[in-house]
């Protein structure tokens, strides 16, 4: 069954647009330009996938967010703005979306962010349901040692069993806090022999050790089980894995001792998972290198890292000259080559491991020099420009801005100077790279274009 979308822009070109395209794709689609009208909708059906607009007349895209996710906790949320605040993007991302993209955005975009939206939507249902299954299958396991405590011995040779044949580790705990049963799982996960894990401080196996311990104990005393809970364990080589543990007491009959018990789920390919989804969410899928979005994040922590420890910053900021006329004459494809080769020269061109490079939209690319000063800065211009003239795409050159940080100044003004020496290149001529001057723009200007 294909999944089920319900789209919300006060714009109908936009809603025609996003509900062509991804009818086409084989979804389900649904289309409001009423907030109210798509919350009502979203009471009384069920969707996949919500698609809605920050700027709504009738409610504000966020308090859309919340009150949708209110309704359906597993609903995946794509917000759509022409908005460029970062804030706008963090307060979303907080009110449950899953992915935020800028307008204007071309159609792969919005396919890349439904498939991952939806993919992620799928990951989270299916890690409920494990943990729905598990915990049944625990629960159902405690109530049988409970009502057959008599026949002790075969209840716990039947617990082994079932314990043995799942790959989580499972382990109790008893009041010293030393393991007092593990399940081959356990063996396979810690790489410790059964007999070495039965007589170990639960301690030793978490990367937190003493203090993780306390911190677990903390949240058992009120008296609830503790769920979902990520943290890293050890193994015997000393590799880190990443696992999400259940930890519930039992209370022994006739003794009143309490046990605690413990099962952990290897969460590596997940991990990994996310990892992907992560990076995916923060490239540009054409040239490699990272997107808009990413930028204004880095370009906000290096300055505040170069300021801490006086370290030089500058950025360049391009585009592609003549590049509109290139385009129209060969085709997009064509065009889509020329972006990312310019990629790739930016990656070639620059300091691995230290440089950023970015993609800021359509034919503009922008690079983070942490710790060049401009000599060094315009050292690394020029190779850029000159490796992207050797491609020889008809007349295509690069004009470049430089611009090194100045203390005092904002994100928004480091970037306003850099585009404004892009724009003296391209109007020289093209084809070289424009320095900033105090000479010419004081450091009062600066202070302006902040204003």
């Amino acid at each position: 069954m294909s999944a089920r979308i319900l789209i919300l822009d006060d714009e109908s070109s936009i809603l025609e647009l996003l509900g062509q395209h991804l009818t086409e794709e084989g979804y389900g689609c649904e289309m409001f330009t009423s907030a109210v009208d798509a919350l009502e909708t979203l009471k009384k059906s069920r969707f996949d996938l919500l698609i809605t607009d920050l700027k709504m007349p009738e409610v504000h895209g966020i308090d859309v967010v919340l009150q949708s996710k209110r309704e359906d906790d597993e609903l995946a949320v794509i917000v759509v703005t022409a908005l460029l605040e970062v804030t706008n993007a963090i307060e979303a991302m907080r009110a449950g979306a899953d992915d935020y993209l800028l307008k204007p955005f071309n159609l792969s975009e919005i396919s890349l962010a439904v498939e991952k939206a939806l993919e992620r939507r799928r990951l989270i249902i299916e890690n409920r349901r494990y943990q729905t299954e598990l915990e049944a299958r625990v629960a159902e396991a405690t109530a049988d040692l409970e009502r057959t405590n008599h026949e002790l011995r075969g209840t716990k040779d039947y617990l082994e069993s079932l314990f043995h044949s799942t790959v989580d580790a499972i382990l109790t705990i008893d009041e010293g806090l030393t393991i007092s049963f593990a399940n081959q799982g356990a063996t396979h996960m810690f790489g410790y022999a059964r007999e070495a894990l039965e007589a170990m401080p639960i301690a030793n196996l978490l990367h937190g050790g003493n203090d993780e311990l306390q911190y677990i104990y903390r949240m058992l005393d009120q008296g609830k089980p503790v769920q979902n809970y990520e943290s890293e364990v050890l193994h015997k080589s000393g590799l880190l894995i990443p696992v999400n543990i259940t930890l519930s007491q039992v209370r022994a009959p006739g003794t009143g001792g309490v046990s605690t018990l413990a099962i952990c789920k290897d969460i590596t390919q997940q991990k990994h998972l996310e990892n992907e989804l992560k990076e995916m969410s923060i490239k540009d899928s054409l040239t490699c290198l990272y997107n808009q979005r990413c930028f204004y994040d880095r370009l906000e922590a290096e300055i505040e890292r170069a300021t801490r420890q006086g370290h030089p910053l500058s950025l360049l900021l391009f585009d592609v000259d003549q590049f509109k006329t290139y385009n129209d004459c060969h085709g997009h494809l064509e065009g889509d080559r020329v972006l990312r080769t310019a990629g790739e020269v930016v990656l070639e061109s620059t300091r691995e491991h230290v440089d950023i490079g970015f993609r800021y939209g359509g034919d503009e690319f922008t690079v983070i020099l942490p710790e060049a000063d401009e000599e060094q800065a315009h050292v690394i211009a020029e190779r850029i420009r000159q490796s992207f003239e050797s491609k020889r795409f008809d007349r295509l050159t690069l004009s470049i801005g430089l611009m090194q940080y100045r203390p005092g100044s904002t994100a928004r003004s480091f970037i306003r100077f850099a585009d404004a020496m892009m724009y003296d290149a391209k109007r020289s001529g093209g084809n070289r790279v424009f320095i900033y001057n105090s000479e010419e723009f004081p450091d009062n200007d600066i202070i302006n274009a902040e204003s």
